[in-house]
């Protein structure tokens, strides 16, 4: 009798567990279920958790492998979300760009995560290229892009000066005794003073000692904006779980940025009123915009604008095309010529106008090749449904454009596997605007391409004219999809690496150090 009432007693408990755990996986597909689906092809993915596990190590790579499988334009499913991937440059120019279709696609939906940090730490202040679309960021974008207009650019000259100089002096002192040199912390500190200087006005030592004391490194609100997503911003039912240290490191991260951007637009608002304001964004944009320059929008603009030196993208370009001129002598040898050259001929030629510039591009090949931002931010379709190509897409999707993808399609370059810099110099490249996607395209791309491109060349224009640059030792052959220190960052970083430096003219070094107004 014992036996039987202990294997009924089993089966009962053996059966409700089973009933348990059917009511546990039925109340998460409900909670985790997303709304209408796209018509698209893609993977199918897992109950529950669709394919958010699926992408593995390097998902912009995988979903440029996928698009080979379901097509330039596929859809997947992460948790409770569908998300739309594109991959082609056709498909970016007709969706993004086109006046069929870029209205609907250019707002910016906000993850779980990112809310809770903007609630938090930002007073409702937002970056423009995380805004929703609305009217004020119709009036923000207008801002920023007179900010970095060709023209306000020239402005900014004394700026790229100053700063290359810091470059300059800093690797000079790491280097010296032959001493290998680490460029991280040279290019991520001197980055974000560009970044600083170039929006706000302030001297270059000025900027490049203002975030010094930060409690956390400013990766902490890159991992919370991560294109690839936090898993419960999928996943609503881990949203009960305590929080990760690093969000909160995050939150006194974006409360100390935001403190320190604030003292200095203050301080430059200060100086345009006293009339001792030097050239910079801000100032460009108080010329301008009057009437329309409200403190939100001109703050939002201005944190918006150094973002990208604060937050990887210009020194990870730097750090990638830094080594691959050490690791290749032929290469840095035609910049270096190019440079010489350049010093010969009317410097009043527009380096992004001249064909026969090997260095610029050389900066423009480096941003197509190293995309450092291989999924841009994710735009979310407004207004309406879409149909495209007899596929429906609803109202509210997430999109992600797969710029390493699109930087690599054939129909839009030639040998798209192959580094290039002379596809800048003659052929189809070099007769388009848009000489690759790192920045985006449509109506939400950085309007920012022409002030990086010479921020960048100026850099390795003042660096090559002193220097020849060798690798020490770490990562030698800095391939774009092997070469990522991590691919499920932001913003990809290449692997670690050192370099020696050796001088091409001590005299021409000096006088670039001790120049007053180089």
């Amino acid at each position: 009798m014992l036996t039987d009432a202990l294997s009924s007693w089993n089966s009962s408990d053996y059966a409700l567990g089973i009933g348990l755990s059917y009511a546990v996986f039925l109340i998460l597909s409900w909670i985790t279920s997303p709304g209408k689906a796209p018509d698209l092809p893609g993977p199918k993915g897992w109950p529950i958790v669709g394919s958010l596990f699926q992408r593995g190590t390097d998902p912009a790579d995988t979903y440029h492998q996928w698009s080979k499988i379901y097509g330039p334009v596929f859809r997947l499913r992460l948790g409770n979300r569908w998300a739309v991937v594109i991959n082609s440059a056709d498909a970016a120019d007709e969706l993004l760009s086109s006046a069929a279709y870029a209205s609907t696609f250019q707002s910016r939906p906000i993850s779980w995560s990112f809310g809770r940090l903007l609630e938090e730490a930002t007073n409702k202040t937002i970056t423009i290229g995380s805004s929703p679309y609305d009217d004020d960021l119709k009036t923000k974008r207008r801002l920023s892009i007179a900010s970095v207009s060709p023209a306000a650019i020239k402005n900014y000259e004394h700026i790229f000066h100053e700063s290359t100089r810091s470059f300059l002096t800093d690797l000079t002192n790491a280097s010296k005794n032959g001493n290998a040199v680490d460029p991280w912390p040279i290019f991520i500190r001197n980055s974000a003073g560009l970044a600083i200087s170039t929006y706000f006005g302030s001297s270059i030592q000025e900027a490049v000692d203002v975030l010094n004391d930060s409690p956390y490194s400013m990766k902490r609100l890159a991992q919370v904006r991560n294109i690839n997503g936090r898993a419960r911003d999928y996943l609503p039912f881990l949203r009960v779980l305590p929080e990760e240290k690093m969000f909160y490191e995050a939150v006194e991260v974006a409360k100390y940025r935001n403190a320190k951007l604030a003292s200095m637009l203050n301080k430059c608002r200060q100086q345009f009123a006293d009339g001792t304001s030097k050239p910079c964004g801000a100032v460009t944009m108080m010329n301008n915009f009057k009437k329309e320059l409200t403190d939100e929008s001109l703050t939002s603009v201005s944190n918006s604008m150094v973002s990208s030196g604060l937050e990887a993208h210009l020194p990870n370009t730097l750090l990638w095309s830094l080594g691959l001129l050490a690791s290749n002598k032929e290469i840095q040898q035609k910049c270096y010529e190019a440079i010489i050259r350049r010093e010969n001929i009317d410097q009043t030629i527009d380096p992004e106008k001249d064909r026969d510039d090997y260095l610029m591009a050389f900066v423009k090949e480096c941003g197509r090749w190293f995309t450092t931002f291989r999924l841009s931010l994710a735009r979310e379709t407004i207004g309406k449904d879409c149909v495209w190509k007899d596929h429906y897409i609803p109202e509210g999707t997430m999109v992600w454009c797969n710029v390493h993808a699109m930087n690599r399609d054939e129909t839009r370059f030639h040998l798209p596997d192959k580094f290039m810099p002379e596809r800048y110099m003659s052929g189809p490249e070099a007769e388009r605007t848009l000489p690759h996607y790192s920045f985006g395209t449509g109506r939400r791309m950085c309007p920012a391409t022409i002030l990086v491109h010479k921020e960048i060349y100026s850099i390795f224009q003042t660096i090559l004219s002193c220097y020849s640059v060798s690798i020490f030792d770490g990562e030698h052959k800095f391939d774009p999809v092997k070469g990522c220190n991590d691919a499920w960052d932001f913003n990809q970083a290449p692997k670690p690496y050192r370099i020696s430096l050796h001088i091409r003219d001590e005299k021409k070094l000096n006088e670039m150090l001790h120049a007053e107004d180089y």
